[in-house]
């Protein structure tokens, strides 16, 4: 392991952790993208980048002192001293420069990993309801730009400033040793610098160009290859093509132009260090040949403009990337000011025993500050055993009402208790004990089906797979090739069926023993097997766990002790939906 990833490790706190720190840091004043507890090694570096600037002047005063003191004395013996002085003074600066760049990729590295932690900690703690209308790929862009911060960070700009600060020095020197050869390079250095910033605020408009084109083709294939297996089904696939053809043209053509503009910021360079060298020589000759300059005069001169033109160009080349730098930055700000889950103040150190029971209290929610509220003025009990229906029409907000319940999302007004106590006083850890939320859709992650059972190991396998047996998961899995180790990605390309995955995400939400269960079609993906396996589990809970069901099925829906309709965003009791079936429950679960 190198130091780099081991000084990541030390200094990486939790995500929560990382998370409040960020919020506790920007109530003090502190930048919002230097993660809590990292230092960059200031002082390190500009010591460094002083000794690395006054040694690199010895090449100059040697080549100054030989050809117009040592050259014209022969017989002095201060030549090999001289020598062997420079050598030691250009191997320090080798070994200085080698070193500072050593310090400057450790803290980098450690910059990255502790900024990626901070933002994977503020995504996951998010106020989903609030998270704004962003692609899956805007997510991935916002991800991606942690990267290009560093250089700002791990001290790579502070040295190539401070390495600014010397070209006055070395432009004194070139005045006391060249003279009036002096406004040589000067003239030149100053058309370089005003060309340079104008084509920097150039590529910052091409940036932001890329930027734009690159979020529009990302969130297109990321959507069209979640909708593959529907893509296929229309027989759609040559229009998604040319569709994917024209944005992946705009991305490419804004690729070259940002290529372009840097090219030419870099050749730019180039060609004025090939102009500085013939203009220093070229009329430093005739100065020499007047009698105004010396040989030994000249070389320096041309050593020390050559030494002025290289901060000034990293300078330069810095300008060009803090124009990235910008978007980037940004870009992750406001990934870290992504609107947080909070919780209410609440005694962690009292555990609170999952009973089952569920209060709502005048409830209302609305998605964005200002609409029309989509829930309101919403009040209900539930007790443990008791079991309710709630219905109405598509779009009505019944999935949204049970992601309040299940704490998904905070409520806009009013108070929902879970146990009696707010629901958003527990941490996600712990709510996940006294609510399981079963989906319509099943929510697998990629890794194994044993990493989906049991949450990656916040389960316990044995108390997972007793639930698993239940829904006979484990019979379907034990005929795959690789069994409870068997891979699944996590969206439709999955070799299993859809009934079987969805057996094995109510597995996840069922393991820990929730009392309190929120149903929410999660039959419709199941074939007759399976949503027989699932009807007889719900009707074995009915009267054990406090059960909020949204079906479409008669089945189900008869397993209410009470109905509710929800019609204008309010809850209206109705008549229980009764019905006589012939399907039994076959197993027992423990709770």
């Amino acid at each position: 392991m190198t130091s780099a990833q081991k000084q990541s490790q030390t200094q990486a706190p939790s995500l929560s952790s990382t998370a409040s720190a960020s919020a506790s840091s920007t109530t003090r004043g502190r930048d919002p993208l230097r993660p809590e507890g990292f230092r960059a090694n200031v002082y390190s570096l500009l010591l460094n980048t002083l000794t690395i600037n006054i040694l690199s002047l010895a090449l100059p005063v040697m080549t100054l002192q030989v050809y117009d003191r040592i050259l014209p004395n022969a017989g002095s013996g201060t030549f090999p001293v001289l020598v062997m002085g420079v050598c030691v003074a250009v191997m320090l600066e080798a070994l200085l420069r080698l070193a500072r760049a050593y310090i400057m990729g450790r803290s980098g590295a450690a910059y990255e990993h502790r900024l990626a932690c901070l933002a994977m900690g503020r995504v996951l703690n998010a106020d989903l309801s609030r998270m704004g209308a962003y692609g899956i790929g805007e997510h991935l862009h916002r991800m991606g730009s942690v990267s290009k911060l560093k250089d700002f960070y791990n001290g790579y700009a502070l040295t190539v400033l401070a390495e600014l600060a010397f070209v006055p020095l070395f432009f004194g020197l070139i005045v006391y040793i060249g003279r009036d050869l002096a406004a040589v390079p000067a003239f030149i250095l100053g058309a370089f610098v005003m060309i340079s910033l104008w084509k920097g605020y150039r590529l910052r408009d091409v940036l932001k160009a890329r930027e734009d084109a690159d979020n529009k083709r990302f969130d297109f294939l990321i959507e069209a290859l979640e909708g593959v297996h529907t893509i296929k089904s229309f027989a759609l696939e040559k229009f998604f093509e040319r569709r994917y053809e024209a944005l992946e043209e705009q991305s490419t053509r804004k690729n070259y132009d940002v290529t372009e503009e840097t090219a030419s910021i870099f050749n730019i360079g180039s060609i004025f260090s090939h102009i500085m060298v013939a203009a220093v020589i070229s009329i430093g000759a005739l100065f020499v040949l007047q009698g105004q300059l010396t040989t030994g005069a000249l070389i320096a001169t041309l050593l020390l403009s050559g030494r002025m033109m290289q901060p000034i160009q990293r300078t330069l080349a810095l300008w060009a990337r803090y124009q990235d730098y910008r978007l980037a930055r940004k870009t992750v700000e406001e990934l870290l000011a992504t609107p947080q889950r909070q919780e209410a103040q609440r005694n962690h150190e009292r555990r609170v025993r999952p009973s089952g029971d569920l209060d709502l209290r005048d409830v209302g929610f609305s998605y964005a500050a200002g609409d029309a509220p989509l829930l309101e003025g919403i009040s209900l009990s539930l007790r443990r055993g008791e079991t309710i229906l709630i219905s109405g029409a598509h779009g009505a907000g019944k999935t949204t009402l049970l992601k309040l319940m299940a704490g998904i999302y905070p409520a806009t007004m009013g108070k929902i208790m879970i146990d009696g106590e707010d629901i958003q006083s527990f941490a996600p850890e712990e709510l996940v004990r006294h609510v399981g939320f079963i989906r319509a859709t099943p929510m697998i992650f990629r890794g194994t089906i044993r990493n989906n059972i049991t949450s990656f190991g916040q389960v316990g396998e044995a108390q997972a797979r007793e639930v698993a047996a239940l829904l006979q998961v484990d019979k379907d899995v034990a005929r795959l090739a690789g069994g409870f180790d068997t891979l699944l990605s996590g969206n439709d390309t999955d070799d299993i069926a859809a009934g079987i995955k969805q057996r094995i995400a109510m597995v996840a939400a069922l393991a820990t023993k929730p009392r309190l269960i929120l149903f929410d079609n999660a039959d419709r993906a199941c074939d007759r097997e399976g949503y027989m396996m699932i009807y007889s589990l719900l009707a074995r809970l009915q009267g054990k766990a406090s059960m909020v069901l949204v079906s479409d099925d008669l089945n189900i829906c008869s397993l209410a002790d009470r109905h509710f309709v929800l019609q204008n965003g309010r809850l209206i009791e109705a008549e229980p939906i009764t019905g006589k079936n012939n399907i039994k429950p076959y197993k027992e679960l423990r709770l």
